[in-house]
């Protein structure tokens, strides 16, 4: 469901949308072109130079928008180009964090990250799919890693969340959400502290167990 910019911006003062205006990097194109058209029915006079520098800087954030690919690393910040502070813009987990998630905490933890975005977007069956992924991946990890006879898994676990991390994004956030796609970054208190507890009994278990 796309949403009504127009009736929003009917609904605020003139303040407010004046501040979305004179603050205009840090909401959706949308926002600013409502906020504009609503000023000028109310009457708001602006001239045609600002305008013109209002309509170029909408212009450039679109253009920043649409530069952002499937990279990501310490020295690629093109992704921070669509994260803004709209209340209006939907609220997702970012990138880098579901990344993040991925690597290091393992494909469940990304997965279903992901797929509380596709919900928030109201794309229920691509959120199943992100969850069935989740566990395809983490059941086939466990069978592979099972079968190899080495002394230390712990760097096939490494590359398998790598490999995790870069399927989530390429295949789901690329085709469902869109790397142009305008978002606010979702705090990730919550899932960080289920993750340190689930990693937390994990190394509780080994290391309070039964001594072979």
């Amino acid at each position: 469901m796309e949403t009504n910019f127009k009736y929003i911006a009917s609904s605020r003062s003139t303040e407010e949308l004046i501040e979305r205006v004179e603050n205009r990097q840090k909401y959706l194109p949308e926002t600013i072109e409502a906020s504009v058209a609503e000023l000028q029915y109310r009457k708001h006079e602006f001239t045609d130079e600002e305008l013109k520098v209002i309509g170029e800087d909408i212009q450039a954030q679109r253009e920043n928008a649409s530069i952002v690919t499937s990279q990501l690393g310490f020295f690629n910040k093109e992704y921070k180009n669509v994260i803004i502070e709209d209340p209006d813009a939907p609220l997702l987990y970012s990138r880098i964090a579901i990344y993040s998630f991925s690597f290091l905490f393992g494909a469940p933890f990304g997965s279903i990250m992901m797929a509380m975005n596709l919900a928030k977007l109201g794309k229920s069956k691509e959120s199943l799919w992100a969850i069935l992924f989740g566990i395809g991946f983490t059941t086939l990890q466990y069978i592979v890693i099972s079968h190899i006879n080495t002394g230390s898994t712990s760097s096939l676990q490494v590359f398998c969340g790598f490999i995790a991390a870069y399927c989530l994004d390429l295949f789901f956030w690329k085709n469902y959400i869109g790397y142009s796609t305008f978002y606010r970054k979702r705090p990730i208190w919550v899932p960080l502290i289920i993750a340190l507890v689930f990693v937390s009994l994990i190394l509780a278990a080994i290391i309070l167990g039964p001594k072979q």
